[in-house]
């Protein structure tokens, strides 16, 4: 039965922890890389206990393959697969002459088609559920696993016919039935054993099939159903495009299929590694527990601590435990976001207004004007000589005008020139408070006295000429 994290419970979890009776979802173990004999390995510890914690086994963490189908359909549309789908279907159109040659070449795209297939088909299996890359090393290393793959069907081919001679065609015709439902079975035992004498004993592949059980069964179904699309395809819609594409399109079909087909068993392979004894070798960067996950930083991982206090309801040990890990330089905007809710929760005026300089710069850098506004007018409520750093106080100024706060743009310009005589911005800062002054709180009198004052100030600044003639389109406005 399927194991969900006891903090985020539409996830499921891949960790437990003895100690705390907890279990996790990658998101909230701490991770660490250590230097163990010569090379680095990954360790998951607890957030709460920080000690370390057990990987439930990868049976109970993954969906089983009927319940991910749709997925299998997208997989081909990544990237790589996609290109090399085109490049073969295109390659098969261009070779497509009859000639010696041309069916050599033939051969050999379909070849490399099939060595990626396999490739897709090992990570799957590894619980790596993104395709491989294309290049030397996936299209030629270990590329005899496609001649071992041809040889099942040629020494199946073989016994069909020795079956024929001396049993009769009856006979025969049964014998195929069953090496068709095998196939499957022997394409999973030679890439779980690499060994294509235990692909074709019957022994070996029945018992592989008798393990994997229902699931077998439904497995051939789906493969049925994806090897006889292609020509569904072909009869249904290619038939009815230029007779120009049918070939090319024909091709890509096959391609499309046969990739989501051994991505299909891969899967199945991952699901009952146990049963049928297949070593799943997790690469702790690559595999599911980080899928599409981008890299953790110190401030995320204190984050999951953090949220896992507050649903426990420490808000106290949830504060210093943020105290103490970053000593009060938080870079992480969402720690920082928790960390001013809680003090305001709390009602910490003095180290809120102390944090919220912080706060209020991660909010400019991600551009956030909205929240920017909002923090920065609850701290000058707070305290009204509050001053954030002289950058944000301009951003904060020029997006409190642009959400319709010209009186609070206005007092935060004020307040920035005040703060800072000495910056460069200052003439910048007074033109936009006397345009503001003057277009949206009609009151040109006011403006035109900070304007003039401005251009005695600065007589040789480069905004002087700008400050003229917009002071020239007041005065002739009144």
């Amino acid at each position: 039965m399927r194991t969900f994290c006891s903090y985020h419970p539409t996830k499921p979890a891949h960790f437990e922890c003895a100690s705390c009776d907890a279990d996790y979802c990658a998101e909230c173990v701490t991770k660490r890389s250590l230097p163990q004999y010569g090379r680095t390995e990954t360790y998951y510890y607890c957030p709460k206990c920080q000690g370390m914690v057990e990987r439930f086994d990868i049976s109970d963490i993954i969906d089983p393959f009927w319940v991910r189908l749709p997925k299998f359909f997208i997989y081909p549309f990544h990237p790589r697969p996609l290109v090399l789908m085109f490049l073969v279907s295109a390659s098969v159109v261009f070779f497509s002459k009859p000639g010696l040659l041309n069916l050599l070449i033939n051969v050999a795209l379909w070849g490399v088609l099939l060595k990626y297939s396999h490739a897709a088909l090992k990570n799957t299996a590894h619980a790596r559920y993104y395709p491989p890359k294309i290049n030397s090393e996936t299209i030629s290393e270990d590329f005899g696993i496609v001649f071992k793959q041809i040889a099942i069907f040629i020494i199946v081919g073989i016994a069909l016919s020795k079956v024929a001679q001396i049993l009769g065609p009856l006979i025969a015709f049964v014998c195929m039935i069953f090496a068709i439902l095998s196939v499957p079975a022997m394409i999973i035992v030679l890439v779980s054993t690499g060994s294509l004498i235990h692909a074709v004993n019957p022994v070996v592949f029945i018992t592989m099939a008798w393990r994997i059980g229902w699931g077998y069964v439904l497995m051939y179904l789906f493969l049925t159903i994806l090897g006889g699309a292609p020509l569904v395809l072909g009869r249904h819609l290619i038939a009815h495009l230029p007779a120009s594409s049918h070939l090319f399109l024909f091709t890509l079909a096959k391609c499309y299929y046969t990739i989501i087909s051994y991505h299909l068993m891969g899967y199945v392979i991952l699901q009952y590694h146990d049963d049928i004894g297949y070593e799943v070798d997790l690469d702790e960067e690559d595999s599911i527990l980080e899928e599409k996950k981008p890299e953790r930083s110190a401030g995320s991982e204190i984050l999951n601590r953090v949220d896992i206090l507050i649903k426990e309801g420490n808000i106290d040990d949830a504060i210093v435990l943020i105290r103490g890990e970053t000593g009060g330089n938080i870079s992480n905007l969402e720690l920082s976001e928790r960390y001013y809710n809680l003090l305001k929760l709390k009602q910490i005026i003095p180290d809120l207004l102390k944090h919220a300089v912080t706060y209020l710069d991660l909010l400019a850098e991600a551009k956030d004007k909205e929240k920017l506004c909002e923090v920065y007018l609850e701290c000058a409520v707070r305290d009204p000589g509050f001053v954030p750093s002289s950058s944000t106080l301009f951003t904060v100024a020029s997006c409190l005008n642009q959400a319709g706060n010209p009186k609070g743009a206005v007092n935060s310009y004020n307040r920035f020139i005040k703060a800072n005589p000495k910056d460069p911005l200052i003439p910048k800062a007074y033109f936009l408070a006397a345009n503001i002054i003057n277009e949206k709180l009609k009151n040109p009198r006011k403006a035109l006295g900070i304007l003039q004052s401005l251009i005695k100030a600065y007589p040789n600044h480069e905004i002087t000429p700008h400050v003229q003639k917009y002071l020239r389109q007041i005065s002739v406005a009144q």
